[in-house]
Formats: C-alpha cells, sequence, structure tokens
C-alpha cells in the first residue's frame, strides 16, 4: 500500500507494524551531508559516486549503531531481565540470539565482519520513519526520479552491503571491526514512511548545495512472533 499527503509519502504500511505506545525498541540514526542518487556507472573501471557515498552514509550508522549497542542493556547483555536464550554450534559454547562476536563470525564478507541488528533469526518487524531535508520545496517529490534514486541510496546504507558494492577492494578501518549495520537484509524492512521537507542550512558549513541532505530516521523494532530470544524488544 502506498499512500501519500503534501510533504509525506508511505512506502511500505504493514498492519501488524502498528505497536502500541511504549512498546518495542526505538531509537533515531541521523546524517547529514551528501547524499547521491543510486545510478548505473557511466565510465566503466572508474570509482563510482554513489557507491563511495553509500559507504560513506553506511559508516556513519556504523558508528552510531556501535555506540547503540555499547549503551543498550538489551544488545550487550548488561541488563537484569534479558531472557537467557542461547545458540550454538559447540556443545561447550552458549551465546545470545544478540551477541556480537557471533553475530561478526556468521556475517563475514568481503573481509569485513558485519553485526547486523535486525535479522531472520530474531524475527523482528523493522518500520523505519524518515525525515528528509533537501534544498527543494517540501511535496510530491518522493517518486521523482532523483529523489526515489536518493532513498535508495539511503534504504541500501542501512544493511549489509551487496556484492555489487565492491567491498572486496575495501580495507575496515580500526574502527570498523566489526562493522554494525541496522539490518541483515532490507527485505527485513516492513513499514517505510518519508516526510520531506526544505534544508535551510548547509550541512558544510558554507553554501547549501543541491546534494546536500540532512536525514533522521526513526526505527522502531519489535518482535513478529515471540519467544524467549527476542522478548527484550517486546
Amino acid at each position: 500500500m502506498t499512500f501519500s499527503s503534501r510533504n509525506r509519502v508511505v512506502l511500505i504500511e504493514d498492519p501488524f507494524n502498528q505497536p502500541e505506545p511504549g512498546t518495542g525498541m526505538k531509537f533515531c540514526l541521523t546524517y547529514a551531508g551528501p547524499l547521491y542518487a543510486t545510478q548505473r556507472d557511466s565510465r566503466p573501471g572508474q570509482p563510482s559516486m554513489h557507491l563511495e557515498n553509500k559507504h560513506d552514509i553506511r559508516a556513519v550508522f556504523h558508528r552510531q549503531l556501535k555506540e547503540l549497542w555499547e549503551v543498550l542493556p538489551a544488545l550487550n547483555g548488561s541488563g537484569s531481565h534479558r531472557p537467557k536464550i542461547y545458540i550454538t554450534s559447540e556443545p561447550d559454547y552458549i551465546a545470545p540470539l544478540t551477541a556480537i562476536k557471533d553475530l561478526a563470525a556468521r556475517h563475514t564478507e568481503y573481509g569485513f565482519n558485519f553485526v547486523p541488528l535486525v535479522t531472520q533469526e530474531l524475527d523482528l518487524i523493522c518500520g523505519l520513519e524518515i525525515l528528509f531535508l533537501r534544498p527543494d520545496r517540501p511535496g510530491g517529490l518522493v517518486w521523482a526520479g532523483d529523489i526515489d534514486n536518493r532513498l535508495k541510496t539511503l534504504l541500501d546504507a542501512l544493511r549489509i552491503p551487496e556484492a555489487t558494492e565492491n567491498y572486496s577492494k575495501r580495507t575496515p578501518s580500526a574502527g570498523e571491526v566489526p562493522f554494525f549495520c541496522l539490518l541483515e537484509d532490507d527485505k527485513l524492512i516492513t513499514k517505510v514512511s518519508v516526510e520531506t521537507d526544505r534544508l535551510l542550512e548547509a550541512v558544510n558549513g558554507q553554501l547549501i548545495d543541491p546534494h546536500d541532505a540532512r536525514i533522521l530516521v526513526n526505527v522502531t523494532l519489535r518482535p513478529y512472533e515471540l519467544f524467549l530470544g527476542n522478548l527484550h524488544f517486546g
């Protein structure tokens, strides 16, 4: 289902993703900087501007998710009421479903160790409410070419990268081991709404660039089906 108002568009609507007030896990990811449209490379062999941009955005989200993991008891295991459900491939080793070490080991790709928060294993519903400020008037431009493709760049940056993003040619920095992502796969997103408005201040402190964007992504997570391993998201 897709519906829109003057400056808000619901891209994906899920009737099951309507949590009661105070339920679920909620947090906000932010980004301020250039946001380029996803497009085919026009010059084979040359660096892709949107792929570099996508990595830069993913790195910003990585730092915020790393901080979230460190401060949130439900994720780092410091909560006194955390459910004790474990998975293991070795009889003498147990770990919670959100254990960083195990997630990183299971998502080793392209020389990176990715730690996604939303995984199929946790059976979570993921809703995104996006405020998208850019140097244009508010209104129904979300599906108008460039804006649509810029949103694709943003949504792609929330998940573990795909093979087409050339991560095999990258080397993680010291602060990117492991590398935190919101999503194991963007198919795990069940609800997306986007509100657009005009950006009134340059993100680099100078003149506003046409590619400038300031973005707030309000994330809501809750279990689709409750079991001991995801009770702390309920």
